[in-house]
């Protein structure tokens, strides 16, 4: 989900609050006699803001380099910087879950006072100035990427018994939104066919991260995304998965993911054509460059188990080959 100095909140009269401390926020409901501290603000400038992109997201921070449109680009990465904040939440290792709860509550009261012109921090400033450079830019998709965090924080939301409805449903909260966040930047024009494009888009990124991140989320969160039906189905030990044990039953449970995220990627670049001539090329990019660590995960003979995959310098570049062509 990209920043940089480009920051639509480097405007005048808002550039003043990046490097100004934040106001307090008032502590939520959920808290307890624990004295909560704010959420986090990971970005105090829009350069920590475009390296932190570069650092955690580098195929979507090339991506973003493709925008022509300077507003398109700042708003953009504006997103990147609040989706960051909630996600950074969502994911701190060790961290009390009331507490973390708690913080995105925070960051939903933080939101909705940016949008009634209060806003309490740099991050919420610039996303509140896309807001109103954006009129057709809704609230719905980040309530609904919240919605999905807390569910991560959840005991119950650990395990997915199934696909659909289960994890594709945590998908469409948490990443699915983000194409809805895009489009009015990438001057789409309303259409429900393209919505559920760009919804389709980002639970196949969603899923792609899923893939990805196996073995870390099993070892550091207990979190295990794989739909346990497919588990079962291909006859894999949760356990296995638990203990990083690649199997033939993990790589069949894998492959059938895989076929998903192929298949959702294929719908996302139906919507290619239908967009402005100027936005065709970034999302081609965003989709040809994070399939291609669907293709590296295939080259790996699906092993997601034994580290992080990044795709080759080389995919990398075919992948942009690949954008240029389809756009």
């Amino acid at each position: 989900m990209g920043s940089s100095t480009h920051l639509l909140f480097l405007s005048a009269g808002l550039a003043a609050a990046l490097v100004a401390p934040p106001a307090p926020a008032p502590r939520c409901a959920r808290a307890t006699s624990t004295v909560l501290r704010a959420a986090p603000l990971p970005f105090t400038s829009p350069r920590k803001v475009d390296e932190a992109l570069r650092r955690n997201d580098p195929l979507l921070h090339l991506a973003s380099r493709l925008i022509r449109d300077d507003d398109a680009r700042r708003g953009i990465r504006s997103i990147y910087a609040w989706c960051r904040r909630a996600d950074d939440v969502a994911d701190e290792v060790g961290v009390n879950k009331g507490l973390a709860l708690a913080s995105l509550d925070e960051i939903e009261a933080d939101l909705a006072a940016a949008l009634r012109g209060s806003p309490r921090n740099a991050i919420d400033a610039a996303l509140a100035a896309t807001f109103e450079a954006y009129p057709a830019l809704s609230t719905a998709p980040f309530e609904a990427m919240l919605e999905g965090m807390r569910g991560d924080l959840r005991p119950e939301s650990l395990r997915f018994e199934r696909w659909d409805p289960d994890l594709k449903t945590y998908c469409e909260r948490v990443a699915g939104g983000v194409g809805l966040m895009l489009l009015p930047l990438l001057g789409a024009t309303p259409d429900p066919v393209v919505e559920r494009r760009a919804v389709d888009l980002g639970v196949a990124i969603q899923l792609t991260n899923v893939l990805r991140d196996v073995g870390a989320d099993a070892r550091d969160y207990d979190r295990v995304y794989l739909p346990l039906a497919d588990l079962a189905a291909c006859g894999c030990d949760l356990e296995d998965v638990r203990k990083g044990r690649l199997t033939a039953p993990y790589k069949d449970a894998v492959r059938l993911q895989i076929s998903r995220a192929r298949d959702l990627y294929a719908s996302a670049r139906l919507a290619i054509p239908d967009l402005p001539k100027a936005s065709r090329l970034p999302v081609a990019a965003i989709v040809e460059l994070l399939e291609s660590i669907v293709d590296e995960l295939e080259a790996r003979d699906c092993d997601s188990l034994s580290g992080k995959l990044r795709p080759s310098a080389v995919a990398v570049a075919r992948a942009v080959v690949r954008a240029f062509l389809r756009s």
